[in-house]
């Protein structure tokens, strides 16, 4: 009898202290252990461990399906969480995050809004971003277009692979973002390329069999639609114009290409300008930029795909936005007649 109780009790042991260590490492778990980036993310009044789980887990503090809710009730912290704004980071472990929720680990800092309009190009957000009291819009515009950290590069590979240059020039998806006004522009420059990761690649990823251009191609001809492009529904029209030129070997001839050669770009392109020795010239050069010249929206980049079928080698703007479209030399004259 007592040998069996000794057994039942050495298995009862055995169980607790694998149950101790199952809990232990569930809760030195981290979601990434080597992105020690700083995220500023606000846990609203009332939300349960559940809805906080989510919030952790859409931003990547946590991995997905985490055992967040589960030792937060165990250890008896599931009503105990505070509202306000958290510092995470995906090093942290399950254990740091929880600690933090039931402290209330504020941190006093203040959120700007900043909207990107499609089409804005990496100067144009450093404009924005300043006039928004972004304090640190320069470091973030040298960051963008002259080297990512190794972090951003790791986590986005599978975008930064299709980028020949340190500039992220039509990867920095255009939306409406909150940042914290002390966040390091590295944060900003993250939440742009998830947007984009979002928003872009699931459709590349079915899109890319139906052209023989690579994404960063695609980008390059997608920002110059967005550029010509006043008429969401002109974007297919005018993608065709500059398909049908790159086929035949024509010259793009974009105005919104010099413009953004032109170290003091003027609303309208001048004849002078156009002599401006730079590969971003598409009046000299034939065939597409080295790159983007702003960032586009997804409309702008599905036309870029998917251009409309037509025989259209020319257009002109008219007053309204609009634009008349030709098939020849002589009828493109005609147009810019009527619109002079």
């Amino acid at each position: 009898m007592r040998q069996r109780v000794r057994i039942f009790v050495l298995i009862v042991l055995c169980v607790l202290i694998f149950g101790i260590l199952l809990l232990a490492a569930s809760l030195s778990q981290s979601s990434n252990p080597l992105d020690r980036t700083k995220y500023r993310i606000i846990i609203p009044e009332g939300a349960s461990s559940r809805t906080v789980a989510q919030i952790l887990e859409k931003e990547e503090i946590l991995k997905p399906n985490s055992s967040f809710v589960f030792m937060a009730k165990v250890l008896g912290m599931s009503k105990h969480i505070q509202a306000g704004k958290y510092e995470f980071s995906p090093s942290d472990s399950l254990w740091q995050i929880l600690i933090k929720l039931r402290r209330g680990a504020v941190i006093p800092a203040d959120q700007i809004k900043v909207t990107f309009p499609e089409g804005a190009s990496i100067y144009k957000m450093g404009e924005i971003l300043r006039a928004a009291g972004y304090s640190e819009a320069d470091q973030f515009q040298a960051l963008v277009q002259e080297g990512i950290g190794t972090q951003l590069r790791q986590k986005y590979w599978h975008i930064f692979k299709y980028i020949p240059s340190e500039s992220l020039e039509g990867y920095l998806y255009p939306d409406t973002y909150w940042f914290f006004k002390d966040a390091r522009p590295a944060a900003l420059a993250d939440a742009m390329l998830k947007r984009f990761d979002a928003m872009v690649m699931p459709f590349w990823k079915t899109a890319a069999k139906d052209t023989k251009f690579n994404l960063h191609e695609i980008l390059t001809l997608a920002s110059i639609i967005e550029k010509e492009a006043k008429l969401p529904q002109e974007k297919a029209v005018i993608s065709s114009v500059f398909h049908n030129r790159l086929r035949i070997g024509m010259p793009l001839a974009a105005d919104p290409t010099v413009k953004y050669a032109l170290e003091r770009p003027t609303k309208k392109v001048y004849l002078g300008q156009l002599e401006i020795n730079s590969l971003y010239n598409t009046y000299k050069r034939r065939g597409l930029p080295p790159g983007p010249i702003c960032n586009p929206g997804i409309e702008s980049i599905k036309a870029a795909v998917y251009p409309a079928k037509t025989n259209y080698l020319y257009f002109v703007a008219k007053k309204d936005g609009s634009h008349i479209f030709s098939a020849s030399w002589d009828a493109h004259q005609r147009a810019r007649q009527i619109n002079r």
